[in-house]
């Protein structure tokens, strides 16, 4: 429930649970958009991850240059906002990592 999230946060840090206390008290921890939101991305990296040996038929220049370009940029995003959001960090650099692969698999099958 949303209204009880400030009482849980403050349980969880008063409770004094080492890591998980410090984590709960980040600026971008699990009580906040800036956490969950790249976690919900995960399920696009993750995807992208799951289908590395796709044949290049399959694979769209386009869809991929995009999501190649989007890793790319918001990596260096994520370090740029307040707060910095290692998390939103590590989602993007996985996500160019997959793509790019993708997309040198397709301009190779198709251009080279």
């Amino acid at each position: 429930c949303l209204l009880a999230g400030p009482m849980v946060q403050s349980a969880v840090i008063g409770a004094n649970l080492g890591v998980i206390s410090t984590v709960a008290a980040a600026e971008a921890g699990p009580f906040t958009v800036h956490f969950w939101a790249p976690m919900s991305k995960w399920m696009i990296s993750g995807a992208s991850f799951m289908d590395l040996n796709r044949p290049t038929e399959k694979i769209s220049l386009a869809q991929y240059t995009a999501l190649t370009f989007t890793g790319f940029f918001f990596s260096r995003y994520a370090l740029l906002v307040a707060p910095i959001n290692y998390t939103l960090c590590s989602v993007n650099v996985a996500l160019f990592g997959s793509s790019a692969w993708h997309l040198g698999r397709k301009i190779k099958a198709d251009y080279m």
